[in-house]
């Protein structure tokens, strides 16, 4: 028993010395955004969970539900270029509070008004504020990092946002029940209002940090006109293409799993959680890919991966095996993610990084909207093992791209040292 104690006692010692490790690897700064970017993913996790559900409990049909989550893509593709300039105007730090402040108070409205056309403008209005996060979010995350840690970085926040993203869905499906069956004797849709309401002031908690946050911007001069650095149309190429991989099939992943491998619906959301579970893994454990094999040669790498579990996929009707390439392909496809940011981020001068990240998320929002319907009709026409083999030839060629930058990158070096030394 003693040795037992003494075992645990030294497990939890290892643990909080990894942990203040990590934790001194990283400015406070840093931490202060993470603190933001905790109660934005858990608030917006609850939101986005429960309120299509909250819509439809009030009768709101799926066309009215599509064309108000049509309406706030919408207003985040119109604001992208506005907030852009507004960026390098004031900065990132105004634009933050502002989409932490406005989104969620939209979003009250959004639970308290319910009128269609309301709805819709709402809506519209909730995109356009929402438009402030992911185009601030990479270059404050490259502002509060340098080049030794800025991938793990990346890789802490985007695991944060999944991890949150799951909590926030087992939390959407208790509580509500919890309320109805508890002392309040809330309906159902009562206490989804609730949850929803408590998740706005959730956002608004993450205001707070962002107060204290001071984020290195370097503006761009007076006057000086917005350009595309040659960096991002080189990148351009292999981003948009594969937003093509992940914005096909895994839209399609849950019916595939329960229509053709005739898996129950309830094994189903055990697979899912799963394949969270997985992705959390594969981004935390993505800096160990990049510090050993490189930037461009790991993210090359695990594209590779990705392309050959979707082969796999497609050519298994074994659900056990089904199941396991299944998850170890949305490991491969996310483990890209915090390397992709990070390439652009790295290569890109600060004052031109708020321009380079809305270019980016901008051109991966259109290309995966139009793959997601393009994808629906292949499905219908060709069935889903023609569209996996095409995945995976997609991918293979965004890895080629990839590492086509890379080559471009040491022919550039080399002409550079072949000028100096010439000179």
């Amino acid at each position: 028993m003693a040795a037992l104690v003494i075992v645990r006692s030294r497990q939890r010692e290892i643990c909080l010395t990894r942990w203040r490790r990590m934790k001194r690897r990283f400015s406070s700064q840093f931490w202060i955004f993470f603190a933001a970017a905790f109660f934005f993913d858990l608030g917006f996790g609850l939101f986005f969970f429960l309120f299509n559900l909250y819509l439809t409990d009030l009768h709101f049909n799926e066309r009215v539900v599509g064309n108000i989550v049509a309406s706030l893509t919408l207003g985040n593709v119109v604001a992208t270029f506005p907030v852009t300039f507004l960026a390098r105007r004031f900065g990132l730090r105004p634009l933050l509070l502002f989409s932490f402040i406005t989104a969620p108070l939209i979003c009250m409205a959004r639970v308290l008004i319910l009128w269609e056309p309301a709805q819709i403008a709402l809506a519209f209005a909730t995109g356009m504020a929402l438009c402030c996060w992911p185009i601030c979010f990479s270059p404050t995350i490259a502002s509060l990092t340098d080049e030794r840690n800025r991938t793990s970085g990346f890789s802490i926040m985007f695991a944060t946002g999944i991890g949150m993203g799951t909590f926030a869905g087992l939390l959407g499906g208790y509580i509500p029940e919890l309320l109805h069956k508890g002392g309040m004797h809330q309906s159902i849709v009562g206490g989804i209002r609730i949850v929803l309401l408590c998740a706005c002031g959730l956002i608004m908690m993450g205001a707070w940090p962002l107060w204290k946050l001071k984020p290195r911007d370097r503006l761009p001069a007076s006057g000086q006109r917005m350009r595309f650095h040659p960096f991002l149309l080189r990148f351009l190429p292999p981003f948009v293409l594969w937003n093509v991989v992940t914005g096909s099939f895994p839209a399609f992943g849950a019916i595939y799993l329960q229509q053709v491998l005739k898996i129950p619906l309830g094994q189903v959301g055990m697979i899912f959680s799963a394949s969270q579970l997985a992705q959390f893994s594969a981004v935390l454990a993505a800096p160990l890919l990049f510090r050993r094999r490189g930037l461009i040669k790991g993210v090359a790498l695990a594209q590779v991966g990705t392309a050959v579990f979707l082969v796999l996929i497609g050519a298994t009707k074994m659900i056990p095996a089904a199941v396991g390439f299944y998850l170890a392909y949305n490991a491969m496809q996310y483990m890209c993610t915090p390397g992709i940011y990070n390439l652009l981020m790295n290569r890109i001068p600060e004052s031109e990084r708020s321009t380079a990240s809305a270019v980016q998320n901008l051109s991966g929002a259109i290309c995966q909207a139009g793959t997601q319907a393009l994808t629906g009709l292949c499905i219908v026409q060709f069935g889903y093992r023609p569209v996996l083999m095409t995945n995976a030839l997609f991918a293979l060629g965004a890895a080629v791209l990839f590492l086509g930058i890379r080559e471009q990158a040491k022919n550039a070096e080399s002409g550079s040292i072949q000028a100096a030394s010439a000179i």
